[in-house]
């Protein structure tokens, strides 16, 4: 092993180690040694636990870059080369160098150099124990021949325990059953209800990085008779299915992710097609959570008071009985089954914000998360519209509640552009744009939303926003403009808030300067002031039926769309045996209607009763 000759220079020359010449230094001054940094895996304790196939890669680090690189690694052995897991062989290596002269590897030249300079594979062509302890050390030379003398778990060692692992965490994500995860093979297959004939599209990802693993790549498979007996190849791009529907019978997908040392994880997600009859009229899903005493201020209805009320507008559906068609979604903590949504052809569903199932079955995995996939729910919302069933939603929805839901919690800023900011604020609309497959966007048209009270935008060209007495709603009026809404004269021209919600005392006052002077409670659909920035314009399937009216008509929200018809999949007439099918749109409301005078829902609840053919 090379050591460089110190060479005497003049004091001059002294303040720093190469300032007299490439190759001169000053009297008992050493040169920064060549020295490098291992980054993957990145250092978190002084030993780590990998799999028998681990990808370890570094860079150069200091003063006095290297020019050349060599590694060595090994099972943890003592002097007398017995496998000891507490023998220190970083003091050994650094006080005893040339005991390991043999095992280093060639050098290496990092600058146009082969592969293996910066990085390499152990368990390629190694076997590493599983179950013991081995380490790797990287080391580096200059020009000049100096080398690096000084050893550290931190920077330049790893030291690591081979574990046997499950394999890599496979994640699975369909936009209309949810996400699943699996490790290993052997866990519990997942289940899943639905209809005939509903098309699904799967997708998949799949992670070693947290035993410090390298992937091979996937598989998949509809009904393989015999698993073992399974031999189609891993191929890393292939990570989703093409479209596919089922008729009748249970089929099971399965999907296995390989990383190259073997280890295998593999998902199982078997679907059962059910009966759909869609023999009833009409369920109301109560997905609204409130106490059980009265709210003085009206800023909130009581659990008693939201029930009578929709209760009310239930039954002016000749044929609705509270015992059979009412589903508490707080009693199961869940959404109604397959099997019972299957029975109806209509469905009113009100929800609350934030603790409702609404929000777990509306909520959407972009296609550059889909790695973080977590949601397990099917989303039924849009299952029964795919077969023919109407809807009417409605609730709260300021912040993340109503539709946006559609992004994790609290983490959208609104205005919200759907099909390009699904995954995150963006300045453009060159990155994620799998929001076009999220339920707001394709099933219920939006592009663009919207909030009075919410997480508010503050780019450079939003408009003037504030809550109090001007972005508020001070009542809704009806979209004469739309062509859906015109064929509808008998909807109320306009919306006002009950007296006793705006009276003095109440939250929601339109005289006090203490409260926000008007309804907060609204989402805002395809705002124009937006759009029209981000050169956008609705998509032909949206049709407004009411618009509010703010606190003041400068607002950049007054006269926007609150409320919503749904005619993506108005032409589709339910499966029924009776003969009782009509295809018509559904609709949906950005705000909860308790809060408007019941003449007024009364009345929207005839007119669309009317058009799915259940009114009086």
């Amino acid at each position: 092993m090379k050591r460089k000759i110190l060479i005497t220079v003049s004091a001059a020359c002294l303040s720093i180690w190469t300032g007299c010449g490439d190759d001169t230094v000053g009297p008992g001054i050493t040169p920064p040694q060549p020295s490098f940094v291992i980054v993957y895996p990145p250092y978190r304790t002084a030993t780590a636990s990998y799999s028998r196939y681990t990808r370890f890669a570094w860079q150069p680090s200091g003063e006095n870059a290297p020019v050349y690189s060599r590694y060595l690694w090994s099972e943890v052995t003592d002097t007398l080369g017995v496998y000891n897991p507490a023998f220190d062989f970083v003091k050994d290596l650094n006080e005893n160098p040339r005991r390991y002269d043999d095992m280093w590897s060639p050098w290496l030249r990092i600058e146009g150099g082969g592969p293996g300079a910066l990085g390499t594979v152990l368990g390629d062509n190694e076997t590493l124990a599983t179950g013991r302890y081995h380490f790797i050390a990287v080391q580096g030379k200059d020009h000049s021949d100096n080398v690096t003398t000084v050893f550290d778990r931190t920077t330049s060692v790893r030291h690591f325990l081979v574990k046997p692992v499950s394999g890599p965490y496979l994640r699975v994500y369909e936009p209309l059953l949810g996400g699943f995860r699996y490790i290993g093979n052997t866990m519990n297959p997942s289940y899943k209800k639905l209809p005939a004939g509903v098309e699904l599209r799967f997708r998949w990802s799949a992670d070693a990085s947290q035993y410090s693993g390298e992937l091979e790549g996937y598989r998949y498979g509809w009904d393989i008779p015999d698993i073992s007996a399974w031999n189609a190849p891993f191929v890393a791009g292939e990570t989703e299915t093409p479209v596919t529907a089922f008729n009748s019978g249970t089929h099971t997908l399965f999907i296995q992710a390989a990383d190259r040392a073997g280890y295998r994880s593999l998902a199982r997600i078997i679907i059962k097609i059910v009966d759909w009859p869609m023999e009833r009229d009409l369920m109301w899903v109560d997905d609204f959570n409130s106490v059980n005493s009265p709210i003085p201020n009206y800023s909130w209805p009581p659990e008693y008071e939201h029930d009578a009320f929709w209760l009310s507008v239930c039954s002016r559906a000749p044929g609705f009985d509270p015992a059979v068609d009412v589903y508490e979604c707080s009693r199961d903590f869940s959404a109604p089954g397959m099997e019972r949504a299957g029975n109806y052809r209509n469905i009113i569903w009100t929800f609350s914000r934030g603790n409702d199932i609404w929000s777990t079955l509306v909520r959407f995995t972009p296609e550059s998360l889909i790695g973080e996939a977590t949601s397990s729910e099917t989303n039924l919302i849009s299952v029964f519209l795919r077969k023919g069933g109407h809807l009417w939603t409605l609730g709260r929805s300021d912040f993340n509640g109503g539709l946006a839901a559609v992004t994790a919690a609290g983490t959208a800023a609104f205005p919200l552009d759907i099909e390009c900011e699904i995954a995150g604020a963006r300045a453009d609309c060159d990155g994620d744009r799998s929001g076009r497959e999220s339920m707001p966007y394709r099933d219920y048209c939006v592009t663009m939303l919207d909030k009075v009270v919410g997480n508010i935008r503050q780019d450079e060209y939003m408009p003037y926003r504030s809550v109090s007495h001007f972005d508020v709603m001070k009542y809704a009026q009806r979209d004469d403009d739309d062509p859906v809404t015109a064929s509808h004269p008998g909807l109320p021209a306009r919306l006002d808030l009950r007296a006793e919600v705006t009276a003095e005392g109440s939250f929601f006052c339109t005289d006090s300067s203490s409260t926000p002077g008007g309804f907060t409670y609204v989402e805002v659909y395809d705002p124009s002031y937006w759009m029209e920035k981000k050169m956008k314009i609705p998509q032909s399937c949206f049709h407004p039926v009411y618009r509010m009216r703010a606190g003041s008509e400068y607002s950049a929200l007054d006269r926007c769309a609150v409320a919503i018809w749904i005619t993506e999949f108005e032409n589709i007439a339910a499966g029924t045996a009776d003969g009782a099918a009509v295809a018509a749109p559904s609709v949906h409301f950005g705000f909860p209607l308790w809060f408007f005078r019941k003449s007024s829902v009364d009345s929207i609840a005839d007119v669309i009763f009317a058009k799915w053919g259940i009114g009086r």
